[in-house]
């Protein structure tokens, strides 16, 4: 563990007070949601807070155009997918096969191998 990071445990109320309180107050929920995600991003090192901040911007754009709570699990199981693939191209230095190339769609990667940045990486 690096020096910067901290041991964060975040308290979050039960399933069933969440369900009760989006069916009753949904702004309450939203509310609730983004502090604790603000409180988890601040408890990260200081490195990667920022890169955090981003990613947490970008879900909130992605899921700001659903319609339901079923489309945005389908847009965010999409943005996992993506986020797997340039992981996976990541760690071995070049584009998949197959169909994992045709969900790149909206961006192009942009990704410098792990091997070239860092030679002993393993």
């Amino acid at each position: 563990m690096h020096s910067s990071e901290k041991n964060f445990s975040q308290q979050l109320p039960s399933f069933d007070e969440l369900v009760k309180l989006v069916q009753e107050d949904e702004q309450a929920f939203e509310q609730l949601k983004r502090e604790k995600c603000q409180e988890l991003i601040a408890s990260s090192s200081i490195e990667m807070q920022a890169r955090l901040q981003a990613q947490q911007s970008h879900i909130d754009r992605l899921v700001g155009h659903c319609k339901n709570p079923h489309h945005v699990n389908v847009v965010l199981s999409r943005e996992l997918h993506k986020q797997f693939v340039k992981f996976q191209t990541t760690l071995h230095g070049h584009q998949p096969d197959g169909d994992a190339d045709k969900m790149e769609t909206e961006e192009q990667i942009n990704v410098i191998s792990i091997a070239e940045r860092l030679p002993d990486w393993r």
